[in-house]
């Protein structure tokens, strides 16, 4: 009877240990100013080694990227529905809707449901949106937020459904060969100013913007002619210069979409000033943030691209500098990353896991360096919209609560074992 007891006693300590526990702080609790806005970043393809070598490239070896300095982090599982290795398609659409499903499927679920996203959440209760990229805004993992499709490949149905259907208030990328001249001409009968250029952009300060700064995709940062194409800090800066003017709040996307096909291409050089230039988006959205402590930021990526690891460098002590121009700091960028050696297993997506990055005072004291699910994502986003800041989900299993399990199912086997010993002697 005793044994029982006692093995009985130890299970609960193993169930109680097993139990995920929500993390969040008072400050969380509290009920913070409207309105409630998120802004959402997502490097595609951008794994940790790309971090990592843009990091030396841009700061050295000893100091950090923005999104390397913001305070909470994690580990973040991507596969799809269907596939261990995801699509954009497959992992925005977990960002989106925080519902798994098959590669090359854009929010629809794998029985053929279209699936509600945030961004459409956000407009039901009066936000505003935006959605940007440095590919086409017809793009993957553009499109998972805007529109719902069986296939990535069908641009002309998502242009469709983004001029018909979307209503998103901010649009900026590439792919103005997607769109014929009526629909553009729709899009400003039905208020939004259309810009084609740098200097377009910067003269509209409100309203609704279609921005079009290319036929397909965006130029690679290395190829961008800084005085005709907005780089994507810009477009972030003028998105949330415009978005932040709605009394209910917003919902922002910001994608670095090329950082993907630098890996595709094995081109180490276009990885790293693609991954420099999102991290230069994420220092403007960091500042806002700072300042409005109704905003979260939330800073990921898809999936990893290329397999990429370095192996070896011969970097000299000059980095990029506020004293250079910008065709100066993007020369150093370009000599700096070719003094890096780097190997790549792949020139596709791989299965790695991909960092995540957040701020925001409602994840003061929530647990960082844990491993979680790309789907999870979506559901801090929504929980934060929804006012629920305290059913913000948990992380999963971690090595250190392993630890702890192995730890207490030892403790269970020889308090068995020694009970069992004493009651045969």
């Amino acid at each position: 009877m005793k044994l029982t007891k006692t093995i009985l006693l130890s299970i609960l300590l193993v169930s109680l240990i097993l139990t995920p526990t929500v993390q969040y702080s008072q400050a969380a609790e509290a009920e913070y100013p409207e309105p409630l806005s998120v802004i959402l970043m997502i490097g595609d393809g951008m794994g940790y080694e790309h971090v990592k070598i843009a990091k030396w490239v841009e700061v050295g070896k000893n100091a950090n990227l923005t999104m390397e300095t913001l305070p909470y982090s994690y580990s973040v599982t991507t596969h799809s529905a269907d596939a261990q290795i995801t699509d954009s398609a497959a992992a925005a659409t977990a960002y989106a809707t925080g519902v798994k499903t098959n590669n090359n499927w854009v929010s629809i679920a794998p029985n053929g449901t279209e699936l509600q996203t945030i961004l459409e959440m956000a407009q039901i209760n009066g936000k505003s949106t935006g959605v940007i990229t440095t590919t086409t805004i017809q793009h993957a993992t553009p499109a998972a937020f805007m529109t719902h499709v069986e296939s990535r490949g069908d641009s002309s149905i998502i242009t469709q459904q983004i001029i018909e259907s979307a209503g998103v208030d901010v649009l900026m990328g590439g792919g103005s060969a997607f769109f014929s001249e009526y629909q553009i001409e729709f899009m400003v009968a039905n208020g939004y100013s259309l810009a084609e250029d740098k200097s377009t952009l910067e003269g509209i300060t409100s309203g609704k913007v279609l921005g079009l700064f290319s036929e397909g995709q965006m130029y690679y940062e290395q190829e961008r002619d800084i005085n005709l194409t907005p780089s994507i800090w810009e477009m972030t800066n003028k998105s949330l210069e415009i978005l932040s003017q709605d009394p209910d709040g917003f919902f922002l996307m910001v994608e670095g979409g090329r950082i993907d096909h630098g890996g595709h291409d094995n081109s180490k050089v276009d990885v790293v000033l693609e991954a420099i230039a999102f991290d230069n988006a994420i220092e403007v959205a960091l500042s806002y943030v700072e300042n409005h402590s109704n905003t979260i930021l939330i800073v990921t990526a898809d999936h990893e691209t290329g397999g990429l690891m370095i192996t070896g460098d011969s970097l000299n002590g000059e980095l990029p500098s506020d004293d250079n121009t910008e065709m100066e700091n993007r020369a150093i960028r370009i000599a700096r990353a070719n003094n890096i050696e780097v190997t790549w297993s792949a020139d596709y997506h791989t299965d790695s896991n991909v960092p995540l990055f957040i701020y925001g005072d409602v994840f003061e004291d929530y647990s960082i360096d844990d491993v979680i699910d790309n789907i999870q994502v979506f559901h801090i986003m929504d929980d934060y919209f929804s006012g629920n800041i305290s059913e913000i989900v948990p992380p999963l299993i971690t090595v250190e609560r392993i630890t702890i399990i192995a730890g207490a199912a030892a403790i269970i086997v020889l308090a068995a074992y020694f009970i069992k010993l004493r009651k045969s002697n």
